[in-house]
C-alpha cells in the first residue's frame, strides 16, 4: 500500500537577486489546492529576498530605520493583493467579540472618512477595489491617493497602542517596507524616503499570478477596503489548482517583475 502524498514538499529556488546568485529553500504546496495557498509560500520567498536586501543595503553602510513603536507607515497606503485581502477576513472573523466588532468599526469609519474627501466613491456598488483620483496613469494615480490619503492620518485599523496587532497577518507591502533614512522623512511621506531594495515586490507578484490562475483580472487592494472587497469577492481567488503547478507561475512572474 502506497503511503499518502505529503502536503508540502522542500524545494531549493536559485533566484538572481541585487546582481548575485542566491539559493532559497522554501516548502511547496503539492497535489490539488486552493489558489489562497499561495500566500504562506509568497511570504516566505518574500522573507528571504528581503533578509538579501537587508545584508545588501548594510554593507552599504546603511541599517533599517524602522524600529518597534515607530508608526509613520501604519498610517500611509497599504496596497493588499486579493489573496492577503481575503485572508485578512478571515482573520478578523474569528476574532473574539468585542474586539472583532471593534476592528470592524475602525474599518467602516475610515471608509466614512474616505467617501467624506472624495477618495471614495460612495455611489460604487460594494466591493469597492480602489481610491479615486483624476491622475490618468496608474503610477501617477497610486502617488495621488498615497499622498491625500496620508494627509488624512488615518490609523491602519489592526494598529493599537502604537503596534501592530496582526503583526504575523500583516500585508507582504509591510513586511517590505524597511526605510533606510530617517524616520522624519516617513513622517513628513517626503520623495527622499529610501527603503531596502525591492527586487520583486511580492504583493504585485501575488496579484499578477492570481489574475493568471483564477482567470479574473485582479488588482492590488487598498488596506480600508480589504473588509469590504472579501466580503463580497472573496470567493473570486478560491480556486482549486495543481500546488507544484501554481509554484512555478509564482516563480515565473517573479522572474517577470525583476527577482
Amino acid at each position: 500500500m502506497k503511503s499518502p502524498r505529503k502536503a508540502y514538499e522542500d524545494a531549493k529556488v536559485h533566484l538572481h537577486v541585487l546582481g548575485e546568485e542566491h539559493e532559497i529553500e522554501c516548502k511547496v504546496r503539492v497535489g490539488r489546492t486552493q489558489v489562497p495557498e499561495l500566500l504562506p509560500l509568497a511570504r516566505s520567498l518574500s522573507a528571504s529576498i528581503l533578509a538579501i536586501s537587508t545584508a545588501h543595503v548594510r554593507a552599504q553602510g546603511k541599517e533599517i530605520s524602522c524600529q518597534k513603536g515607530c508608526t509613520h507607515c501604519c498610517r500611509q497606503l497599504v496596497p493588499a493583493s486579493p489573496i492577503e485581502a481575503r485572508r485578512l477576513g478571515e482573520v478578523v472573523a474569528v476574532m473574539p467579540e468585542p474586539r472583532r466588532a471593534e476592528v470592524r468599526e475602525r474599518f467602516v469609519r475610515a471608509i466614512a472618512r474616505l467617501e467624506q474627501v472624495g477618495l471614495v466613491d460612495p455611489r460604487a456598488p460594494k466591493g469597492r477595489s480602489s481610491l479615486v483620483s483624476k491622475e490618468t496613469t496608474s503610477s501617477a494615480a497610486w502617488d495621488d491617493v498615497s499622498r491625500r490619503y496620508y494627509e488624512l492620518r488615518i490609523d491602519c485599523p489592526f494598529l493599537e497602542g502604537d503596534l501592530c496587532s496582526i503583526y504575523e497577518e500583516r500585508p507582504i507591502a509591510c513586511r517590505e517596507y524597511n526605510a533606510v533614512t530617517d524616520p522624519a522623512l516617513c513622517e513628513a511621506l517626503d520623495p527622499g524616503i529610501e527603503i531596502a531594495p525591492r527586487p520583486s515586490p511580492m504583493g504585485d507578484v501575488l496579484t499578477k499570478v492570481t489574475g493568471e490562475l483564477t482567470g479574473k483580472r485582479q488588482a492590488g487592494i487598498p488596506l480600508p477596503l480589504a473588509l469590504e472587497w472579501a466580503r463580497v469577492h472573496g470567493k473570486t481567488v478560491e480556486r482549486e489548482r495543481d500546488g507544484e503547478a501554481m509554484f512555478w507561475a509564482l516563480l515565473r512572474v517573479m522572474e517577470e517583475d525583476g527577482a
